[in-house]
Protein backbone atom coordinates (compact mmCIF):
# COMPACT_ATOMS: atom_id res chain seq x y z
CA UNK A 1 0.00 0.00 0.00
CA UNK A 2 1.20 3.34 -0.65
CA UNK A 3 -0.09 7.23 -0.05
CA UNK A 4 0.78 9.69 -2.57
CA UNK A 5 0.14 13.46 -3.07
CA UNK A 6 -1.92 15.05 -6.25
CA UNK A 7 -0.93 19.15 -6.78
CA UNK A 8 -3.77 20.26 -9.12
CA UNK A 9 -3.09 23.74 -8.93
CA UNK A 10 -6.11 26.15 -8.87
CA UNK A 11 -4.52 29.43 -7.83
CA UNK A 12 -5.88 32.54 -9.12
CA UNK A 13 -6.08 36.37 -8.00
CA UNK A 14 -7.62 36.96 -4.67
CA UNK A 15 -6.08 33.79 -3.01
CA UNK A 16 -3.14 35.84 -1.51
CA UNK A 17 0.64 35.97 -2.71
CA UNK A 18 1.55 35.10 -6.01
CA UNK A 19 1.59 32.31 -8.61
CA UNK A 20 5.32 31.97 -8.19
CA UNK A 21 4.53 31.95 -3.57
CA UNK A 22 1.85 29.31 -4.24
CA UNK A 23 4.15 27.08 -6.56
CA UNK A 24 6.51 27.14 -3.88
CA UNK A 25 4.16 26.34 -1.47
CA UNK A 26 3.27 23.36 -3.64
CA UNK A 27 7.16 22.46 -3.67
CA UNK A 28 7.59 22.52 0.05
CA UNK A 29 4.61 19.61 0.75
CA UNK A 30 6.14 17.59 -2.31
CA UNK A 31 9.25 18.01 0.14
CA UNK A 32 7.09 16.71 3.58
CA UNK A 33 5.65 14.04 1.56
CA UNK A 34 9.18 12.86 0.59
CA UNK A 35 10.37 13.27 4.24
CA UNK A 36 7.06 11.29 5.37
CA UNK A 37 7.62 8.43 2.91
CA UNK A 38 4.69 8.69 0.77
CA UNK A 39 5.02 6.84 -2.53
CA UNK A 40 4.47 9.58 -5.23
CA UNK A 41 3.97 13.34 -5.99
CA UNK A 42 2.08 13.57 -9.00
CA UNK A 43 0.81 16.86 -11.05
CA UNK A 44 -1.69 16.82 -14.14
CA UNK A 45 -1.40 18.86 -17.34
CA UNK A 46 -4.27 21.76 -18.00
CA UNK A 47 -4.49 25.10 -20.58
CA UNK A 48 -5.09 28.38 -20.73
CA UNK A 49 -7.45 28.27 -17.62
CA UNK A 50 -6.78 28.41 -13.63
CA UNK A 51 -8.18 25.10 -13.10
CA UNK A 52 -4.87 23.35 -13.50
CA UNK A 53 -3.41 25.52 -16.04
CA UNK A 54 -0.42 27.00 -13.89
CA UNK A 55 1.00 23.30 -15.02
CA UNK A 56 0.84 23.23 -19.14
CA UNK A 57 3.85 20.81 -18.45
CA UNK A 58 3.94 18.88 -15.80
CA UNK A 59 7.71 17.45 -16.66
CA UNK A 60 8.82 21.12 -16.02
CA UNK A 61 7.09 21.17 -12.43
CA UNK A 62 7.96 17.59 -11.65
CA UNK A 63 11.65 18.43 -12.35
CA UNK A 64 11.75 21.01 -10.22
CA UNK A 65 10.30 18.68 -7.11
CA UNK A 66 13.22 16.22 -8.13
CA UNK A 67 15.60 18.66 -7.64
CA UNK A 68 14.70 18.84 -4.01
CA UNK A 69 13.58 15.61 -3.10
CA UNK A 70 15.07 12.17 -2.31
CA UNK A 71 13.09 9.13 -2.95
CA UNK A 72 9.29 9.59 -3.94
CA UNK A 73 8.17 9.06 -7.44
CA UNK A 74 7.20 11.52 -9.43
CA UNK A 75 4.61 11.33 -12.07
CA UNK A 76 2.26 12.92 -14.11
CA UNK A 77 -1.03 12.16 -13.38
CA UNK A 78 -2.39 13.12 -16.64
CA UNK A 79 -0.04 14.09 -19.70
CA UNK A 80 -2.42 15.38 -22.53
CA UNK A 81 -0.15 13.73 -25.08
CA UNK A 82 -2.72 13.51 -27.82
CA UNK A 83 -2.19 17.15 -27.87
CA UNK A 84 1.76 17.35 -28.44
CA UNK A 85 4.64 15.70 -30.54
CA UNK A 86 4.77 12.84 -29.15
CA UNK A 87 8.63 13.31 -29.24
CA UNK A 88 8.87 16.26 -27.58
CA UNK A 89 7.03 14.72 -24.53
CA UNK A 90 9.44 11.58 -24.98
CA UNK A 91 12.36 14.18 -24.75
CA UNK A 92 10.81 15.45 -21.70
CA UNK A 93 9.93 12.94 -19.50
CA UNK A 94 13.66 10.84 -20.73
CA UNK A 95 15.19 13.89 -18.87
CA UNK A 96 12.91 14.08 -16.16
CA UNK A 97 13.86 10.58 -15.10
CA UNK A 98 17.38 11.31 -15.71
CA UNK A 99 17.44 14.22 -13.21
CA UNK A 100 15.32 12.26 -10.58
CA UNK A 101 17.72 8.83 -10.97
CA UNK A 102 15.02 6.73 -12.55
CA UNK A 103 12.12 8.36 -10.31
CA UNK A 104 9.75 9.24 -13.20
CA UNK A 105 5.96 7.91 -13.76
CA UNK A 106 3.35 8.83 -16.76
CA UNK A 107 0.25 8.70 -16.74
CA UNK A 108 -2.13 9.43 -19.31
CA UNK A 109 -5.75 10.31 -19.97
CA UNK A 110 -8.97 10.89 -22.96
CA UNK A 111 -9.09 14.74 -21.29
CA UNK A 112 -12.45 16.34 -21.45
CA UNK A 113 -11.94 20.35 -21.45
CA UNK A 114 -13.22 21.45 -25.32
CA UNK A 115 -11.14 24.26 -25.30
CA UNK A 116 -7.88 22.34 -25.08
CA UNK A 117 -9.11 20.53 -28.06
CA UNK A 118 -10.01 23.14 -30.11
CA UNK A 119 -7.03 25.19 -29.26
CA UNK A 120 -4.47 22.84 -30.09
CA UNK A 121 -6.92 21.44 -33.23
CA UNK A 122 -6.82 17.75 -32.47
CA UNK A 123 -10.37 16.22 -32.65
CA UNK A 124 -11.68 14.89 -29.69
CA UNK A 125 -12.52 11.60 -31.45
CA UNK A 126 -8.82 10.77 -32.53
CA UNK A 127 -8.11 10.91 -28.72
CA UNK A 128 -7.71 6.90 -28.04
CA UNK A 129 -6.08 6.47 -31.63
CA UNK A 130 -3.56 9.22 -30.85
CA UNK A 131 -2.68 8.21 -27.26
CA UNK A 132 -2.25 5.03 -28.45
CA UNK A 133 0.29 5.55 -31.53
CA UNK A 134 2.28 8.53 -29.33
CA UNK A 135 2.87 5.85 -26.33
CA UNK A 136 4.61 3.41 -28.97
CA UNK A 137 6.68 5.79 -29.80
CA UNK A 138 7.19 7.28 -26.39
CA UNK A 139 8.35 3.70 -25.64
CA UNK A 140 11.07 2.77 -27.91
CA UNK A 141 12.15 6.23 -27.39
CA UNK A 142 12.27 5.10 -23.64
CA UNK A 143 14.27 1.86 -24.35
CA UNK A 144 17.29 4.17 -26.30
CA UNK A 145 16.30 2.57 -29.55
CA UNK A 146 17.31 3.74 -32.96
CA UNK A 147 13.65 3.50 -35.06
CA UNK A 148 11.81 5.74 -37.77
CA UNK A 149 8.39 5.68 -37.42
CA UNK A 150 5.27 5.79 -39.71
CA UNK A 151 1.43 6.26 -38.03
CA UNK A 152 -1.49 7.71 -38.92
CA UNK A 153 -0.87 10.91 -36.72
CA UNK A 154 3.03 10.86 -37.43
CA UNK A 155 5.51 9.94 -39.45
CA UNK A 156 9.86 10.52 -39.42
CA UNK A 157 12.82 9.01 -40.78
CA UNK A 158 14.93 6.89 -38.60
CA UNK A 159 16.72 8.96 -35.23
CA UNK A 160 18.79 8.09 -32.52
CA UNK A 161 16.74 8.33 -29.40
CA UNK A 162 18.67 10.34 -26.76
CA UNK A 163 18.09 10.51 -23.73
CA UNK A 164 16.84 7.36 -22.83
CA UNK A 165 14.68 6.74 -19.79
CA UNK A 166 16.72 5.39 -16.72
CA UNK A 167 16.03 1.48 -16.88
CA UNK A 168 14.49 1.62 -20.49
CA UNK A 169 11.00 2.34 -19.83
CA UNK A 170 8.18 4.53 -17.66
CA UNK A 171 5.59 3.15 -15.52
CA UNK A 172 2.53 3.86 -17.92
CA UNK A 173 -0.78 5.05 -15.42
CA UNK A 174 -3.83 5.73 -17.39
CA UNK A 175 -6.17 7.64 -15.40
CA UNK A 176 -10.08 6.77 -16.35
CA UNK A 177 -13.64 7.94 -15.49
CA UNK A 178 -16.42 6.91 -17.43
CA UNK A 179 -15.89 4.86 -20.36
CA UNK A 180 -15.80 1.23 -19.85
CA UNK A 181 -13.22 0.95 -22.91
CA UNK A 182 -10.89 3.06 -21.06
CA UNK A 183 -10.60 0.53 -18.30
CA UNK A 184 -10.43 -2.62 -20.27
CA UNK A 185 -7.98 -1.25 -22.54
CA UNK A 186 -5.65 -0.40 -19.91
CA UNK A 187 -5.81 -3.86 -18.22
CA UNK A 188 -5.20 -5.04 -21.94
CA UNK A 189 -1.95 -3.12 -22.26
CA UNK A 190 -0.59 -3.32 -18.97
CA UNK A 191 -1.44 0.17 -17.72
CA UNK A 192 -1.71 1.14 -14.46
CA UNK A 193 -4.94 2.77 -13.38
CA UNK A 194 -5.88 5.72 -11.33
CA UNK A 195 -9.18 7.15 -10.58
CA UNK A 196 -11.12 9.95 -9.02
CA UNK A 197 -13.95 9.23 -6.47
CA UNK A 198 -15.92 12.51 -6.11
CA UNK A 199 -17.20 12.62 -9.57
CA UNK A 200 -19.57 9.53 -9.21
CA UNK A 201 -20.68 7.23 -6.53
CA UNK A 202 -18.70 4.62 -4.70
CA UNK A 203 -21.00 1.76 -6.84
CA UNK A 204 -20.38 3.19 -9.74
CA UNK A 205 -16.21 3.36 -9.22
CA UNK A 206 -16.75 0.34 -7.68
CA UNK A 207 -18.62 -1.68 -10.82
CA UNK A 208 -15.65 0.07 -13.03
CA UNK A 209 -12.65 -1.04 -11.17
CA UNK A 210 -14.22 -4.30 -11.23
CA UNK A 211 -13.91 -4.31 -15.26
CA UNK A 212 -10.13 -3.36 -15.01
CA UNK A 213 -9.63 -5.69 -12.63
CA UNK A 214 -11.34 -8.71 -14.61
CA UNK A 215 -9.57 -7.70 -17.89
CA UNK A 216 -5.81 -7.83 -16.13
CA UNK A 217 -6.70 -11.21 -14.65
CA UNK A 218 -8.15 -11.99 -18.61
CA UNK A 219 -4.79 -11.18 -20.23
CA UNK A 220 -2.60 -13.72 -17.76
CA UNK A 221 -1.58 -11.19 -15.93
CA UNK A 222 -0.71 -11.19 -11.74
CA UNK A 223 -2.97 -9.97 -9.71
CA UNK A 224 0.19 -9.08 -7.83
CA UNK A 225 1.45 -7.31 -10.66
CA UNK A 226 -1.36 -5.06 -10.27
CA UNK A 227 -1.32 -1.68 -9.46
CA UNK A 228 -4.69 0.97 -8.95
CA UNK A 229 -4.51 4.53 -7.66
CA UNK A 230 -7.72 6.08 -6.03
CA UNK A 231 -7.76 10.00 -5.33
CA UNK A 232 -9.76 12.04 -2.91
CA UNK A 233 -10.06 15.12 -1.94
CA UNK A 234 -9.08 15.75 1.64
CA UNK A 235 -9.06 17.95 4.61
CA UNK A 236 -8.61 16.70 8.39
CA UNK A 237 -10.25 18.18 11.35
CA UNK A 238 -11.09 17.21 14.82
CA UNK A 239 -15.03 16.96 14.00
CA UNK A 240 -16.85 16.22 10.80
CA UNK A 241 -18.85 19.99 10.82
CA UNK A 242 -15.35 21.64 11.30
CA UNK A 243 -13.89 20.06 7.92
CA UNK A 244 -17.21 20.48 5.78
CA UNK A 245 -17.57 24.03 6.94
CA UNK A 246 -13.32 25.18 5.95
CA UNK A 247 -13.76 22.83 2.97
CA UNK A 248 -17.30 23.37 1.33
CA UNK A 249 -16.45 26.73 -0.59
CA UNK A 250 -13.02 25.25 -1.74
CA UNK A 251 -15.00 22.33 -2.99
CA UNK A 252 -17.98 23.69 -4.53
CA UNK A 253 -15.52 26.59 -6.62
CA UNK A 254 -13.08 23.18 -7.53
CA UNK A 255 -16.32 21.01 -8.52
CA UNK A 256 -17.72 23.72 -9.88
CA UNK A 257 -14.91 25.31 -12.26
CA UNK A 258 -14.79 21.86 -13.37
CA UNK A 259 -18.12 21.24 -14.34
CA UNK A 260 -18.18 24.66 -16.29
CA UNK A 261 -15.16 23.28 -18.54
CA UNK A 262 -16.44 20.41 -19.06
CA UNK A 263 -19.68 22.12 -20.98
CA UNK A 264 -16.99 24.57 -22.30
CA UNK A 265 -17.53 27.45 -20.73
CA UNK A 266 -14.41 28.33 -19.36
CA UNK A 267 -15.47 31.97 -19.56
CA UNK A 268 -17.49 32.41 -16.58
CA UNK A 269 -15.66 33.99 -13.50
CA UNK A 270 -18.72 33.03 -10.95
CA UNK A 271 -16.06 31.23 -8.43
CA UNK A 272 -18.31 30.49 -5.81
CA UNK A 273 -20.90 29.00 -7.81
CA UNK A 274 -23.61 28.04 -5.45
CA UNK A 275 -24.91 24.91 -3.47
CA UNK A 276 -26.21 23.41 -6.35
CA UNK A 277 -23.13 22.14 -7.84
CA UNK A 278 -23.12 19.83 -4.45
CA UNK A 279 -26.54 19.14 -4.93
CA UNK A 280 -25.62 17.70 -8.39
CA UNK A 281 -23.17 15.37 -6.96
CA UNK A 282 -25.38 13.95 -4.75
CA UNK A 283 -27.17 10.51 -4.38
CA UNK A 284 -30.02 11.59 -2.41
CA UNK A 285 -31.04 15.33 -1.84
CA UNK A 286 -28.75 16.04 1.36
CA UNK A 287 -25.64 17.98 -0.06
CA UNK A 288 -23.33 16.95 2.68
CA UNK A 289 -23.60 13.53 1.38
CA UNK A 290 -20.47 14.26 -1.07
CA UNK A 291 -18.37 15.05 1.60
CA UNK A 292 -19.06 11.68 3.58
CA UNK A 293 -19.99 9.48 0.59
CA UNK A 294 -17.37 10.99 -2.13
CA UNK A 295 -14.26 13.06 0.24
CA UNK A 296 -12.39 12.31 3.02
CA UNK A 297 -12.67 15.90 4.30
CA UNK A 298 -14.01 14.14 7.86
CA UNK A 299 -12.15 13.61 11.30
CA UNK A 300 -8.94 10.93 11.28
CA UNK A 301 -10.90 8.49 12.66
CA UNK A 302 -13.33 8.80 9.82
CA UNK A 303 -10.67 8.67 7.09
CA UNK A 304 -9.38 5.05 8.35
CA UNK A 305 -13.15 3.56 8.14
CA UNK A 306 -13.85 5.48 4.21
CA UNK A 307 -10.27 4.53 3.50
CA UNK A 308 -10.22 0.52 4.20
CA UNK A 309 -13.29 0.39 1.75
CA UNK A 310 -10.80 0.51 -1.00
CA UNK A 311 -7.86 -1.24 0.66
CA UNK A 312 -10.45 -4.05 0.67
CA UNK A 313 -11.58 -3.60 -2.77
CA UNK A 314 -8.46 -4.07 -4.49
CA UNK A 315 -6.51 -0.48 -5.13
CA UNK A 316 -3.13 -0.35 -3.85
CA UNK A 317 -2.63 2.96 -3.40
CA UNK A 318 -4.43 6.25 -2.25
CA UNK A 319 -3.83 9.57 -3.33
CA UNK A 320 -4.70 12.95 -1.62
CA UNK A 321 -5.72 16.71 -3.39
CA UNK A 322 -4.87 18.74 -0.15
CA UNK A 323 -4.88 22.32 -1.78
CA UNK A 324 -7.80 22.55 -3.68
CA UNK A 325 -9.97 26.22 -3.74
CA UNK A 326 -8.60 28.15 -1.25
CA UNK A 327 -7.03 25.63 1.22
CA UNK A 328 -4.02 27.27 2.42
CA UNK A 329 -0.63 26.36 2.52
CA UNK A 330 -0.81 25.51 6.45
CA UNK A 331 -4.18 23.57 5.99
CA UNK A 332 -3.05 21.41 3.31
CA UNK A 333 0.35 20.68 5.61
CA UNK A 334 -1.92 20.12 8.55
CA UNK A 335 -3.71 17.23 6.87
CA UNK A 336 -0.79 15.57 5.26
CA UNK A 337 0.36 15.69 8.90
CA UNK A 338 -2.76 14.25 10.23
CA UNK A 339 -3.02 11.65 7.94
CA UNK A 340 0.05 10.66 8.12
CA UNK A 341 0.27 10.23 11.73
CA UNK A 342 -3.27 9.65 12.92
CA UNK A 343 -4.96 7.51 9.81
CA UNK A 344 -2.14 5.45 8.19
CA UNK A 345 -0.78 3.45 11.09
CA UNK A 346 -5.07 2.46 11.73
CA UNK A 347 -5.11 0.75 7.87
CA UNK A 348 -5.00 -3.07 7.44
CA UNK A 349 -3.24 -3.97 4.56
Amino acid sequence: MGFSLFNLPTWREGFGGTLGQYMAELRDTVVLADEYGWKRALTTEHHFHYYGGAVPNPAVVLSNWASVTQNIRLGACVSLIQLRNPLMVAEDYALLDQVSDGRCDMGVARGFVPHEFDTFEVDPSETAERISESLDICSKFWAGETFAHKGKFFQFDKLESWPPAVNGSLPIWNAASNSLESFKNAAAKGYFLMMNQYPMSFESLSDKFSVYCDEWEQTGRKVSERKALINFMAYMADTEEQAIEAAKGPLQEHAGAFGKLLKGDQWDKNYASDISVLLRMCEGDDWKDVFRKRTLICTPEQAVERIQKYIDIGFSEISFILRFGSISHKESQLTMRRLSEEVFPKLKF
